[in-house]
């Protein structure tokens, strides 16, 4: 895209009788353009460094390219494979509002509808759609057999991170299309072609109904153990149960940042802050389902995800259209956050100091 626009400057320059100087422009660009395409250096060997100088090990895949160049196509472990699906954890939530904001575009529903319009749920303040989305409802379950919902707070009075939120997202679209929530992620995920899956049942059903899913382990007191005591059901699909492979997750990530599956509407609220969430990494602004990060002057939208089993991340920087992807088969001991996140925030810490020395 980038070259066919200098061409057709090139072209007007040409007509208008400033050839030389549209010779050295076109030079000049094309020599500014590649630097900027070479100019991220990171490889699988300084990611195989800050593996081997970390206080654990790492077992799965790690992605991270461009919509030109794969930088960096790492994977370590035992039958850990480039295929390999694992349980993507809270990135579901990102496909959950994405089909939110897809339902927007359709008519279905409205960010500004009430809650209720959908489900036999009595919450204590009225809550809209948005504020399941950005995590400022204040919502909690209701304690069976009651469908009185408590409340944290006034909705959009402050952050509060949900999974019952994704949950009464997912009945709220179920409701919608009248299918349960699974079948609806498979349809799109079907469509857009994405290796990306939602499968309910115990961890062995899961197995059996998808070969590539690699085995999750757990850890305490820094023993590890094989994930064997583990279900799947539609409530869960919503906000953590989804798996996919790390190109699934890439091709995702991709998609959605490069207007495939929204309108140019539902992209922007999608990725504007319109609360915080106070973070390891610094407080940064939450939109639907995505965390967006402004410092250093580099725009980053992210989302991470645990659960027993696995852990994941994903960032995106649209400036240089970068993409990060990590998946691992193994839920660190949370007794050391620092032990079980560290090792991501080093990649990351790596990639931005990339990107911010070249942009």
């Amino acid at each position: 895209m980038i070259t066919s626009q200098l061409f057709s400057r090139f072209t007007i320059l040409q007509k208008t009788g400033f050839q030389k100087f549209g010779c050295m422009l076109i030079v000049l660009c094309v020599a500014s353009i590649s630097f900027q395409l070479s100019a991220f250096e990171l490889t699988a060997v300084d990611v195989q460094t800050i593996i081997d100088n970390d206080s654990r090990p790492f077992n799965g895949r790690i992605i991270i390219s461009d919509t030109d160049t794969r930088y960096v196509n790492y994977q370590a472990g035992t039958d850990i494979a480039p295929d390999s699906i694992f349980m993507i954890g809270s990135i579901s939530k990102t496909v959950t509002a994405t089909l939110v904001l897809q339902a927007v575009d359709q008519k279905k529903l409205a960010l500004t509808d009430s809650i209720t319009d959908y489900l036999d749920i009595i919450p204590d303040n009225p809550v809209m759609i948005s504020q399941l989305l950005n995590h400022t409802s204040g919502i909690t379950a209701p304690k069976s057999p009651s469908i009185n919902a408590g409340s944290q707070f006034i909705p959009a009075s402050q952050f509060s991170y949900s999974n019952y939120g994704y949950k009464l997202l997912g009945d709220i679209l179920a409701q919608v299309y009248q299918q349960p929530y699974a079948q609806l992620v498979n349809q799109f995920t079907e469509k857009n072609q994405l290796d990306i899956h939602a499968g309910t049942g115990s961890i062995a059903q899961l197995h059996d109904k998808q070969t590539r899913l690699i085995n999750g382990y757990t850890e305490q007191q820094q023993q590890r153990t094989q994930l064997t005591d583990f279900t799947v059901n539609n409530d869960f699909i919503a906000f953590g149960g989804m798996q996919a492979s790390s190109d699934g997750v890439v091709a995702f990530v991709n998609g959605l940042h490069q207007g495939q599956f929204l309108s140019a509407a539902s992209y922007q609220a999608m990725t504007h802050a319109s609360t915080t969430r106070h973070h390891r990494w610094g407080d940064t602004g939450y939109g639907y389902g995505l965390q967006i990060s402004q410092q250093d002057g580099l725009v980053e939208y992210s989302h991470s995800g645990y659960i027993p089993g696995y852990i994941s991340l994903m960032l995106y920087y649209p400036q240089s259209q970068l993409t990060v992807v990590i998946l691992e088969n193994t839920s660190w001991d949370l007794d050391d956050i620092d032990r079980v996140f560290g090792l991501h925030d080093k990649i990351r810490q790596a990639v931005r100091k990339q990107l911010t020395t070249y942009e």
